[in-house]
């Protein structure tokens, strides 16, 4: 999982932009968000929907549609972001700008996370490693846990670890340079997964 998690993906970026972005609170209850999303991935492996989500062809284009249009509508807001320089007016004492709600920042995780069919593809193979479908549903739901505890408490250390002051002195030189990145990234992940590659 934690492997995994390193991957540059959509879950990722999302917490290393807001956590750069908007500080330590908005980082935590963005990984809030997609701790949340974990829980229904992970229900859903475990009550073998996954099997559902993978033959069934219209199901899975509709949420890998999704998916991509969200993560799309999130890099088109960090371009317009960047579009004026704002980062020395834009941040208070101490690096934290307050323009993300904490119910913002929880569901941009969420939806980043429920709407990206790989992670539930990601769980069910992890899980099929340990259990089967002879597995009593305590040993299952045990297994779950491990995942979602795991995701949580990775997620809130790395939103937390990116507040270090050298990490945080780096991004605040290159605030707008940082943003067209990560939303660059965003929007070719986006476009990697609707041509499902």
């Amino acid at each position: 999982m934690l492997a995994g998690q390193f991957t540059p993906g959509p879950d990722f970026l999302l917490v290393v932009k807001v956590s750069l972005n908007n500080g330590r609170r908005s980082g935590i209850f963005t990984s809030l968000g997609i701790t949340v999303g974990l829980i229904i991935h992970c229900a859903i492996a475990v009550t073998g929907l996954a099997f559902l989500f993978n033959s069934s062809e219209p199901l899975g284009e509709t949420i890998k549609y999704a998916g991509s249009f969200y993560l799309a509508y999130l890099s088109f807001r960090l371009f317009y972001s960047a579009r004026g320089d704002r980062s020395k007016d834009s941040f208070k004492k101490g690096g934290t700008r307050k323009s993300l709600t904490d119910g913002a920042a929880f569901l941009q995780g969420f939806l980043t996370n429920l709407l990206n069919p790989k992670v539930v593809i990601f769980i069910s193979a992890m899980l099929s490693g340990f259990i089967s479908p002879e597995s009593s549903m305590n040993v299952k739901m045990v297994y779950a846990a491990i995942i979602i505890v795991q995701g949580f408490v990775f997620w809130a250390l790395f939103s937390v670890a990116l507040q270090a002051t050298p990490i945080r002195r780096i991004f605040l030189t290159n605030q707008k340079a940082f943003n067209i990145t990560f939303a660059v990234l965003l929007l070719a992940v986006a476009v990697r997964t609707i041509h499902g590659s």
